[in-house]
């Protein structure tokens, strides 16, 4: 990798990680390298980078000879990960509540107003992480907290999705207020069942909508392999960038 071009290739695998989770897919984008380079005013060279680091992540697959295409939603993907997170979740939070503080309740309570108060999807997605961090950092596991960050990430898209669909905030805000609760009492059964229920509440919602859009699909007439769910909103967003891009 260039070091010359690394700098802005992070710049650029940020902002298209954020495009990719903000964004609905329902079947894979084409990410073409001279599109994006004439977009953010670069040459091909921190494009590629970039998207390699988006593969490494999982958000996007190199296919030789074809570019590289962004991952579509999957609904198997989606109960993998609320699988995972449902596990590792409830442990974070039954080592957690004996030792929660004050403060980290009081960071709990001001992530979940900010959420309801956000004005994005993106920003109300970190307010999201931030309840759940502020709830699980008693127990001082940094490895277990380093997974389930990861683990975020991946769900990012998810989450989004049943935001966007299913219009799936205010449960999620009451579901946070009952967990929340349960944390106060410093009753670990409850506060971990809810935990578990609230994961698995919204997978199950985004699995079915997934399922739908599926099925919905493949009864239409067969489609060019490359089309886009959002024709034409790579350039016109990404023309919306600080001129340091291209610097």
């Amino acid at each position: 990798m260039s070091k010359s071009a690394q700098p802005i290739a992070k710049k650029i695998a940020q902002e298209l990680e954020r495009l990719i989770i903000e964004g609905v897919h329902h079947s894979s984008v084409p990410l073409r390298q001279a599109d994006l380079a004439v977009a953010f005013g670069v040459s091909h060279i921190p494009v590629r980078e970039a998207l390699a680091m988006l593969a490494e992540k999982g958000l996007v697959q190199i296919i030789p000879n074809r570019g590289a295409m962004v991952v579509p939603l999957s609904a198997s993907q989606c109960m993998e990960l609320s699988g995972m997170r449902a596990a590792l979740e409830v442990i974070a939070l039954r080592h957690s509540i004996p030792r929660l503080s004050d403060s980290n309740l009081v960071a709990a309570q001001l992530a979940l107003t900010r959420g309801r108060r956000a004005p994005s999807l993106s920003v109300r997605a970190q307010c999201n992480w931030d309840f759940h961090r502020a709830l699980y950092t008693g127990g001082e596991h940094p490895f277990l907290m380093n997974q389930l960050e990861t683990l975020w990430r991946h769900a990012d898209r998810y989450l989004m999705f049943a935001w966007t669909h299913a219009e799936y905030e205010a449960q999620s805000d009451d579901e946070h207020e009952s967990i929340l609760k349960a944390c106060s009492a410093r009753d670990v059964r409850l506060a971990c069942q809810l935990t578990r229920q609230h994961i698995q509440a919204a997978a199950r919602s985004v699995e079915r909508l997934l399922t739908a859009v599926t099925s919905e699909i493949s009864t239409r007439l067969p489609q060019k392999p490359d089309r886009q769910i959002w024709p034409g909103h790579w350039p016109a967003t990404l023309t919306q960038l600080p001129p340091e891009y291209g610097s």
